[in-house]
């Protein structure tokens, strides 16, 4: 599966959840749920430091695909294509700091 497909597909999971529960989103509300799960992200991988207990590893993939999800979707709200995005943003940072990749 190619990544604008990925992309799309998450979104459409996202579209389906939100028409399930009569939500309206908007890219405000998108990128607060982003943030949120940020947030969530950050708890898990700061488990040890405020818990004393290790993250596990299927809590960290939970966080991570929630984090990705709420951010493709966003990308897809304005029509931005994420891997194109990327692959021009590494090219610009290859010619910028004299990199190869």
């Amino acid at each position: 599966m190619e990544v604008l497909e990925f992309q799309k597909l998450c979104s459409s999971v996202v579209k389906k959840i939100d028409k399930k529960y009569s939500l309206s989103r908007d890219e405000q509300f998108n990128i607060s749920q982003l943030v949120e799960e940020l947030g969530e992200l950050a708890k898990e991988v700061n488990r040890e430091k405020l818990r004393g207990k290790k993250a596990e590893k299927k809590d960290l993939e939970d966080e991570f695909a929630d984090v990705l999800l709420q951010l493709l979707n966003l990308a897809e709200m304005f029509g931005v294509n994420l891997e194109k995005s990327v692959k021009d943003k590494i090219n610009k940072l290859e010619e910028r700091h004299n990199l190869k990749f």
